[in-house]
């Protein structure tokens, strides 16, 4: 599959899946994609919480509406002690946990899309009420919660999914 097909018309936000499980296989392809995403010094901070249970997804749909109905929610987490903070520059609050687990969804999400599941990269919550309903330890820093599933029959791009800016509005040469 060609690269932009797969990142502009196959990966979509999807908002409805079906019943249908996601395959330990398929799992742990979309896994190994994050596992093997680039991080900042190579520290590897990302940990990732497979919420699928349905006692798990129980807990975590009464702490946020945007699970969608997915069979299986990714909780992307980094953890602090891990990610690489750059102090030596000037900047001795700059933590690239955030930036690594961002690079690691893209990938799982990436991925996803290859193997015809559907993700939706969700942020739409209250941390401290999502972290409590899944027990996420206090050397964990919850991201994003990364919905995983196969889009139900009638799930489809929202309308804005195609609009795009034009490269001359995008990248600048300086």
């Amino acid at each position: 599959m060609d690269f932009l097909q797969l990142a502009t018309q196959e990966r979509w936000s999807c908002r409805a899946y079906s019943d249908e499980p996601v395959s330990d296989k398929d799992l742990g392809l979309v896994l190994e994609a994050a596992r093997v995403a680039p991080t900042a010094h190579n520290f590897q901070p990302q940990r990732i919480l497979v919420v699928r249970s349905t006692e798990a997804l129980a807990r975590l749909r009464a702490a946020t509406r945007m699970t969608y109905g997915a069979p299986v929610v990714l909780a992307v987490c980094y953890d602090v002690d891990r990610a690489y903070r750059n102090g030596a520059f000037g900047e001795p609050d700059y933590c690239a946990g955030e930036m690594d687990c961002s690079i690691a969804c893209t990938q799982m999400m990436l991925q996803a899309a290859e193997l015809g599941l559907g993700t939706l990269w969700a942020r739409g919550y209250n941390t401290a009420e999502v972290e409590r309903a899944l027990g996420i330890p206090a050397d964990l820093r919850l991201v994003c919660l990364l919905d995983l599933g196969h889009p139900a029959a009638d799930a489809k791009p929202a309308p804005g999914h195609t609009r795009r800016l034009s490269l001359a509005e995008l990248a600048f040469e300086l």
